[in-house]
């Protein structure tokens, strides 16, 4: 069966493709070019989903800010009296990312569950540590096409002495260990690379040692830290994700390799790419197959 362009991949010319990313973009980079395509080249941007609960998007966007307030607005040791103040931080900022006043009910008791464990996850993780939280840094990488620039946002940076740790906070399930350590998942091991080559301006350079994603729900496992690179690990795992970045921005600065939907479709989420039907997915691999299984028959 004949397949279309979009079904091969575009090939838009070197001097179009992109010379910039966030760690997150490379994670759908990695997934589905094609992605990257629509939204650095074509600069198409994906609207809100219909069907999404607002709750959905305003939970992530409270938590990161939550953090945020209390770690600038109380610096130092925590104590134990601070939780009740947590969680009126935590209610604060899912009133300001819209959740309706209907909702916040519940919120209140989810934010009144998570607090105690906030505070001793602040207790622990704060001794010993100087703190950079919501800090940009970027990493100029040389290439065949030019120099391409890696950028980061770290949620939160641990700075202890030489070494550095890198969190990340979620509502969401994080990537597995598999995912991370086979590179599907490069958001906190680029982060530490840029960390390792000075990219961070407050940090300096500084060895990343451990890669954490924080998740906190609220629910009954209020909170858990799940490390995707420790005991000396971390370093390692930085510096093999920025080799393989590098392979990468080598392979798309050559006009064959193609931007293509669906590079690793295990990993895309439940709702698919935002651009799948620019790039005719349905047709290509629903329809497609189909009639390929006929034209057999």
């Amino acid at each position: 069966m004949q397949k279309s362009g979009h079904a091969l991949g575009e090939h838009p010319p070197v001097a179009d493709r992109p010379r910039q990313l966030p760690v997150t973009g490379v994670e759908r980079w990695i997934r589905d070019p094609y992605a990257i395509y629509a939204r650095y080249i074509l600069n198409l941007r994906p609207l809100d989903r219909p069907d999404e609960p607002v709750e959905a998007r305003a939970r992530g966007t409270a938590i990161h800010a939550a953090f945020e307030r209390f770690a600038l607005e109380h610096p130092g040791p925590v104590p134990d009296s601070k939780t009740g103040l947590f969680a009126d931080l935590l209610i604060e900022e899912l009133a300001a990312a819209g959740v309706p006043e209907a909702r916040l009910t519940r919120e209140r008791a989810l934010a009144a569950n998570v607090a105690p464990w906030v505070i001793a996850f602040e207790q622990r993780r704060r001794e010993g540590a100087r703190l950079l939280i919501e800090q940009s840094g970027e990493l100029s990488i040389d290439a065949p096409g030019g120099a391409f620039i890696l950028t980061a946002k770290a949620d939160r940076i641990e700075l202890r002495g030489p070494t550095g740790d890198v969190l990340d906070f979620k509502t969401g399930l994080p990537p597995s260990k598999k995912q991370v350590r086979s590179g599907l998942s490069p958001q906190l091991t680029l982060t530490g690379a840029i960390l390792h080559h000075g990219g961070f301006a407050e940090a300096g350079r500084a060895h990343p040692r451990e890669l954490v994603y924080v998740r906190v729900s609220g629910g009954r496992v209020p909170g858990r830290e799940e490390v995707r690179g420790g005991d000396g690990e971390g370093l390692d795992l930085a510096l093999k994700a920025l080799e393989g970045l590098k392979s990468r921005i080598d392979a798309f600065d050559r006009i064959e390799t193609p931007y293509v939907s669906w590079a690793a479709p295990q990993f895309i989420d439940q709702y698919g790419g935002d651009y799948d039907h620019l790039a005719r997915l349905w047709e290509w691999h629903v329809i497609g197959e189909t009639d390929a299984g006929g034209e057999g028959e």
